[in-house]
């Protein structure tokens, strides 16, 4: 760890509570659809996640932002009048935003990239729309920066994976110190550096203007602590920090905290964020208020709330309230019967590296008819996103088709025949005539299996890792009966950056992102190795 050099140092720790200890608040609840005080979320089903709001964030005056995708909108909501109607804010036309975050007071969507957003009359006259800002320019460090606390950043470069795999065998337990810029509210600009150990982190601060560092946040806990990210610095001048907790070897002990200091630099309010297996997954789901309010973003397949956290008083060390609920899988799977030749983990980033980056021309058939087929009970054509309005243009990525498994040899042959290509009607039943792959088809083809094993069916043909920090390239994160992410590597900032075929986290294609590793472990995702990888 760093030295104390000319800053204040203080020592942080705290120690379990029992359960039953907070009294969180429900401020807003919003209901499933599309009406005024609802959101859209479209159930899961197998082999498939919920997809629900996928952000919060809070603007200079209090005012509650929720990113409303599914619908195609943003809902502001006046913190004073929580359970009146919130304002109804419609998106650019055609925009697939994943995340939303208010910087310098300004609201910026991501979608493949920073776009900055502004409040626009629509044709009536009298309703607000948002408008993605006409030569916004590129991002600066801090509207980057807030985007990346929450994982949404452009991936890194592929070389850099395979690299990864010779270096990931010794798992070194330091790394560098990662920068983080933020733009507080109670001290303005703020660059943070924060190193981590084991069991020990530091947060060093100092302001945009000055080399010198004039607070250490310093954090021990029970176990080893993953991904620290600062939030912001309230209006009385205190930092509030989210703080990952993944041990080594007690994953019931995984847990994500926001962690209020003083302003002098002790700890004085710990926040247990309530993720469990049923939640559906929301990429920005915390949010510091300019008073200090730590709210979180709580999402249900039927609705979805804003809960205003109670916290707990600090003790001796960093750990979670309570163990973790173990997420109640169903009935596993059989054994599929597979040939399982040994492959190297070279062999298989190699592979999911081509679903990702294949090149391809949209013909009129792989497009399909104009606006095309919809989805039976859903509100949303069969066409993946990523492909309205290619007809004829080259696009990047072997497209998510729901149930299928199309090896990526096969897939330009395919479009060369005049087949469809993909399907995110994940209601109806799976169609063999459709080009692409789902979740496990794109895991089992990247592992080099010849048929279709599904994310129940996996542990039968995997180890599952006691130590989620062993995880090496071309292991798993699956989740049985929902969802399987093919790890790629751990990130600087100790995220997880993984590749999935998604009909949602990626626009309906094979992609790369990044996620937090303890959200993930408590949303019920299981680190697991293929039986049929060297080592």
């Amino acid at each position: 760890m760093r030295g104390l050099g000319s800053h204040i140092l203080f020592a942080a720790a705290l120690a379990v509570a029992s359960p039953g200890f907070a009294k969180d608040t429900t401020i807003i609840e919003l209901r499933s659809g599309g009406g005024a005080r609802s959101v859209g979320i479209i159930s899961s089903n197998e082999e498939v996640e919920a997809s629900g709001p996928a952000a919060i964030t809070v603007g200079d005056d209090g005012t509650i932002y929720i990113l409303d995708q599914n619908n195609g909108r943003v809902l502001a909501v006046d913190a004073e009048r929580s359970q009146a109607d919130p304002e109804i804010l419609p998106l650019p036309e055609n925009a697939t935003p994943e995340d939303l975050a208010v910087v310098h007071n300004e609201l910026y969507l991501w979608s493949d990239g920073v776009v900055p957003l502004e409040r626009a009359t629509d044709a009536d006259g009298r309703s607000q729309t948002l408008r993605a800002v006409d030569g916004g320019g590129d991002a600066d460090d801090y509207t980057r920066s807030v985007f990346a606390s929450m994982g949404s950043v452009s991936p890194g470069p592929l070389n850099s994976i395979i690299d990864e795999i010779g270096r990931s065998v010794s798992r070194p337990e330091f790394r560098p110190p990662v920068k983080q810029y933020v733009p507080s509210r109670g001290l303005g600009d703020i660059v943070a550096e924060v190193s981590a150990a084991n069991d020990k982190a530091e947060i060093l601060l100092r302001r945009s203007s000055s080399e010198e560092n004039f607070l250490s946040l310093q954090l021990t806990s029970e176990g080893r602590i993953g991904t620290v990210e600062l939030l912001d610095i309230d209006t009385t001048g205190r930092p509030y920090a989210l703080v990952e907790l993944v041990p080594a070897d007690r994953p019931e002990r995984t847990g994500m905290l926001v962690v209020r200091f003083t302003p002098n630099g002790a700890i004085d309010r710990v926040y247990d964020l309530p993720i469990e297996p049923g939640t559906v997954f929301s990429r920005r789901f915390v949010a510091i208020g300019p008073r200090g309010d730590v709210l979180y973003l709580r999402s249900l397949e039927s609705r979805a709330q804003v809960l205003r956290l109670d916290g707990r008083e600090p003790g001796r060390k960093l750990a979670v309230a309570s163990p973790a609920k173990q997420p109640n899988v169903g009935k596993p799977g059989k054994t599929p019967k597979v040939a399982i030749v040994p492959k190297s983990r070279s062999d298989v980033i190699e592979r999911a590296i081509g679903f990702e980056t294949l090149n391809w021309l949209v013909t009129p058939t792989a497009y399909g008819k104009d606006p095309g087929p919809g989805c039976i009970n859903m509100n949303r054509l069969r066409r993946p996103t990523y492909l309205i309005g290619k007809r004829g243009q080259t696009v990047k990525g072997i497209p998510y088709c729901w149930g299928c498994k199309t090896p990526l040899e096969n897939f330009i042959g395919g479009v060369e025949k005049g087949q469809t290509a993909g399907n995110v009607c994940t209601k109806s039943a799976p169609q063999s005539n459709i080009l692409g792959v789902d979740c496990s088809g794109f895991v089992s083809d990247a592992w080099g299996l010849k048929m279709h094993v599904t994310t129940r069916a996996i542990p039968g043909i995997t180890k599952r890792l006691s130590d989620p920090w062993s995880m090496r390239p071309g292991d798993a994160l699956n989740k049985p009966g929902s969802h399987v992410l093919l790890f790629m590597r751990f990130t600087d900032d100790r995220k997880v950056e993984v590749m999935e075929a998604s009909p949602n986290a990626c626009k309906g294609r094979v992609c790369r992102n990044t996620y937090s590793l303890g959200s993930l472990l408590m949303r019920g995702y299981q680190p697991v190795r293929f039986r049929g990888l060297d080592g």
